[in-house]
């Protein structure tokens, strides 16, 4: 039981590890998009992310219930190590800790959270307005298409190319503008599913999350 104990405060302390780690990312992507270093943003999300969402995914899966003595181990070994990289205290991380259990249910994290799941329900129902404007443009081309292929007349059959030009044109801006949606929603799917981007603010108020969500929104 001691040791069921002992595993279980080393399991959520590296998460918070990891947890900080994310959120110093996070902190650093901002940085470099306001002095428009690219290159630098990539290098964060495609390669460095990834790393630590695997991570950040073995300690919170189910996977962690038939970790043995030698696992738990390595598990805080390689936390140490990424601790020492990134200037973490133990006392820090233990503050945070404390702080996310003091805004558990009340914290930035839900409020991120929510606000996730409100801008993907309203990109779904864009994407559905779109999808149904796409059908319709199909439709009227398809009309248009089969009275041309009937047109005797090659002056006719011009006239009906001339129509179909402007209607496949919006075809493609339709099409253009539901990948672009699709786009923002495969993003905030992997949001919800990681978890960790909102989780990275539990350890704030709601209050304090909100505030500093207003003064963004402000600018």
């Amino acid at each position: 039981m001691e040791k069921m104990v002992k595993n279980n405060e080393i399991l959520k302390f590296s998460v918070e590890v990891i947890l900080q780690v994310f959120r110093s990312i996070n902190k650093k992507i901002d940085e470099l998009k306001e002095i428009g270093d690219i290159s630098g943003i990539e290098i964060l999300e495609k390669d460095v992310i990834p790393k630590y969402e695997k991570l950040y995914g073995g300690l919170t899966g189910e996977a962690v219930e038939n970790f043995d003595e030698e696992q738990f181990s390595a598990i805080k070994k390689y936390i140490e190590d990424i601790m020492k990289e990134n200037n973490f205290s133990e006392e820090y991380i233990k503050n945070q800790m404390e702080l996310r259990e003091k805004f558990k249910g009340d914290s930035g994290a839900e409020v991120v959270k929510r606000f996730f799941q409100y801008e993907k329900k309203e990109l779904e129902k864009t994407k559905y307005e779109l999808l149904d404007r796409a059908d319709k443009i199909l439709e009227e081309e398809e009309k248009l298409s089969m009275e041309m292929k009937n047109a005797i007349q090659e002056e006719e059959q011009i006239e009906y190319i001339y129509k179909l030009q402007p209607v496949r044109a919006e075809f493609r801006k339709a099409e253009e503008k539901i990948l672009k949606v699709q786009e923002k929603l495969d993003i905030l799917n992997k949001r919800l599913v990681s978890e960790w981007p909102y989780e990275i603010y539990g350890t704030v108020s709601k209050d304090e999350m909100l505030k500093t969500y207003n003064k963004i929104m402000k600018k």
